[in-house]
């Protein structure tokens, strides 16, 4: 016997949540299903998890880089202590969020969903038949094709360490590794990163990116670019990683973690059975978020193949699809000035275009660029490797992009944000008062 909904929902984070709700909220009978507990990626293995454990690294970091200037050393991690802090966070999520779905009349259901249909469903041998299904089933690690990748822990199993090893490497030069590898060496241990080619963090200026090498030199976090992993080898208790074609350089620790980058989750879900059209980069998807191949099905968050893959955009989409299958398609969402953020200390982070994207697109700009470290601000820290770059377009006085690493970034970059999504004017940015001595005050001095 099979279950008929008007809507079906892959997946309980951020989207598939969202989605599910607003059309529940709204008249529709919904069901929901995850596999991989409610609420999805990142509130239990991504974005707050990691938070916690940076801000404890970001505590220590202080106090190291203050000492001498009015701090004493001293200050240091307790692991199983943070961990049991940060599980004061992740534990109560799925049982909240499956209430809260449930409150607005949603079914909850257990399990993985793969099509056997256009609109149909099943779930751990149960079948549902729905009248519109939207995908939101989050991403995964990509598939590394290497020998002895079973040696390979991911970021999950290093935010549930119950004891942090004394050596580890990560492999890839994405967010991911640079942030884990940060906490790493700030808890005590030996963190090294490896990168395949010339420049890590490739969606991130190169000028602060140097920089911020820099600062990840002095605080004893080794980079390693041009390191082509090639295979995983256990020796005793240590993990050997080989690099270069022919193995030329060994590096060995105690754990070995999984940064190379992620995919779209959509192994499984048998997505030809519903003439659902997918590349490796996700779901090819309309303005509306609604499949190209088979138009009851939507998709948001990370496994559609455009937008970037951040809680923010997936919410974003997650509104657009609601509105779209409850009042017709009429509703995209606006990539236009999306910030991104790395949480390293200190944190960089970017929106809108780059100096590279700018050109292409035939822009004519100015940039303001400088590096910091010996403004008030941050020797008051003792961040040596800061510093800025905003894009100004000539004939508007604009903003086209923004850069910045230092302290406060992650929240003076949504002040660049708001100014690029409203096209406010540098002028007016500069004549903004903002609160003294803050970190958004000194957009006067980033525009003069």
């Amino acid at each position: 016997m099979s279950q008929r909904y008007d809507l079906a929902v892959i997946g309980t984070g951020p989207a598939g949540g969202l989605v599910a709700r607003l059309c529940a909220q709204s008249g529709q009978k919904v069901a929901v299903t995850d596999s991989n507990g409610y609420g999805g990626t990142c509130p239990l293995r991504g974005c707050e998890p990691k938070k916690v454990l940076v801000d404890a690294a970001n505590a220590v970091a202080r106090v190291n880089q203050m000492t001498g200037n009015g701090l004493i050393p001293g200050a240091a991690i307790d692991w199983p202590a943070l961990q049991r802090f940060k599980r004061t966070f992740v534990d109560p999520t799925p049982g909240q969020v499956e209430e809260s779905l449930k409150r607005a009349g949603v079914a909850t259901l257990h399990g993985r969903a793969r099509f056997v249909g256009p609109t149909a469903l099943e779930v751990e041998g149960r079948l549902l038949e729905a009248g519109k299904v939207v995908v939101a089933a989050g991403a995964e690690p990509a598939r590394l094709d290497l020998p002895g990748r079973e040696l390979l822990a991911g970021s999950e199993d290093f935010l549930n360490l119950e004891k942090l090893p004394g050596s580890l490497i990560f492999v890839g030069g994405g967010y991911i590794s640079f942030e884990l590898a940060h906490v790493s060496v700030r808890a005590g241990a030996r963190a090294t990163i490896l990168h395949r080619s010339r420049r890590p963090l490739k969606g991130f200026d190169p000028d602060l990116v140097g920089l911020l090498l820099k600062a990840c030199s002095e605080m004893g976090l080794e980079v390693v670019v041009e390191a082509q992993v090639t295979a995983l080898e256990r020796e005793g208790e240590e993990i050997v990683v080989r690099t270069g074609p022919q193995g030329e350089k060994d590096f060995r620790a105690g754990m070995v973690v999984h940064g190379a980058g992620r995919r779209p989750a959509l192994e499984g879900l048998d997505l030809e059975a519903a003439g659902v059209e997918a590349t490796e980069k996700g779901i090819v998807v309309n303005e509306f978020y609604q499949s190209v191949s088979n138009s009851r099905v939507y998709a948001a968050g990370d496994v559609i193949d455009r937008g970037y893959p951040l809680t923010p955009t997936a919410v974003m989409e997650a509104e657009a699809c609601a509105h779209n299958i409850l009042k017709g398609n009429s509703k995209s969402g606006g990539y236009l000035a999306v910030p991104s953020v790395v949480f390293t200390d200190p944190p960089l982070a970017r929106v809108g275009l780059s100096q590279d994207r700018a050109r292409e697109e035939g822009r004519q700009f100015r940039t303001a660029w400088a590096e910091t470290g010996d403004w008030d601000i941050f020797k008051r820290l003792g961040q040596r490797w800061t510093g800025y770059k905003v894009l100004i377009e000539t004939n508007t006085d604009r903003i086209l992009g923004a850069h910045l690493l230092g302290h406060g970034a992650e929240e003076v970059i949504n002040l660049f944000a708001l100014a690029i999504r409203y096209g406010l004017t540098a002028t007016q940015l500069k004549e903004t008062v903002c609160s003294y001595p803050s970190h958004g005050y000194e957009l006067r001095h980033m525009l003069a």
